[in-house]
């Protein structure tokens, strides 16, 4: 069989049988951009490439997925970092106009290339972990025109870079300055949502349910008008606090539900009997300095 390329001399992560699937000294082959043959190297006899590349016992696995990154913003938090080693807990620091807001007021102030340009070196060194899908997250923008901009950056990073970007609404990621919650929970449900729907902009929308965010009342008004408008829905729970927004998500479907450090027995069933993801952020932890288990 005639195919484009070979590689042999590799060891295979195939994730397919026990464990991960190991293939060592194994081979792939592939013809227009597509897998056409994974086996030991005593199966390619038939295979006739192009090119043959020496792989050299180098490892390959499928691509990796990241399913939750906050890719797209503008700024740094290095000296919020410096106050949680001196003691200040994360939520002091976010209602002290910290965190996520402080985030929202640099990526407010940044234009589309100058987002595209402080994000693509994020991207390539996840590129060059082996990651080849992404999700990202809006989050930093909290009105309707900045937070399209963070969703149009992640569709052109698409199109700059060979990865498949899969892009997710968090227009209730914060509580914007000077806004109410349930105002602005109002605005996300009846002009962003159809909004960013409508514009084809995003396949899922999030919300953070937390008692320095969103409540679990206002993060189900959330996931209903998702549902209105045919999205996927996904959730930031328990990061902080037992807020019982992993069991409401579950209860709705939800696609993940992220964070999840204080996830109690009934959260685990729900996600459970829903099929509903776990994601943990490790990195999150760390930085929050959180110590529940």
């Amino acid at each position: 069989m005639h195919c484009d390329t070979l590689w042999y001399h590799a060891n295979l992560i195939t994730v397919d049988g026990p464990g991960l699937g190991v293939i060592e000294d194994g081979v792939i082959a592939a013809t227009d951009g597509r897998i056409v043959h994974v086996g030991a190297a005593a199966s390619a006899a038939h295979l006739q490439p192009a090119q043959r590349i020496d792989c050299g016992g180098r490892w390959i696995s499928p691509g990796l997925v990241d399913c939750h990154t906050h890719l797209v913003y503008a700024g740094n938090r290095a000296g919020e970092f410096e106050q949680r080693l001196q003691g200040v807990s994360y939520a002091d620091i976010a209602r002290a106009g910290g965190g996520i807001v402080s985030t929202v007021r640099a990526t407010r102030a940044a234009s589309e290339a100058e987002l595209i340009a402080a994000t693509l070196p994020r991207l390539d060194a996840m590129l060059g972990e082996g990651i080849t899908t992404v999700e990202i997250k809006s989050g930093y923008g909290l009105s309707l025109d900045d937070e399209t901009k963070q969703l149009r950056v992640a569709r052109e990073l698409g199109r700059l870079r060979a990865v498949e970007i899969v892009p997710t609404f968090l227009g209730a990621h914060a509580i914007p300055p000077g806004r109410q919650a349930q105002d602005y929970i109002d605005e996300v449900c009846s002009v962003m949502i159809p909004a960013v729907a409508a514009a084809g902009l995003t396949e899922a929308v999030d919300v953070f349910c937390e008692n320095i965010a969103f409540s679990a009342a206002q993060a189900e008004q959330v996931f209903l008008a998702a549902r209105q408008h045919g999205l996927a829905i996904k959730i930031h729970a328990e990061q902080l606090s037992n807020q019982h927004g992993a069991a409401l998500a579950a209860r709705h479907g939800a696609l993940s539900a992220d964070h999840i450090e204080h996830l109690d027995a009934e959260g685990i069933a729900a996600m459970a009997a829903a099929g509903t993801v776990a994601v943990l952020l490790p990195g999150a932890f760390y930085f929050t300095r959180d110590t529940t288990l």
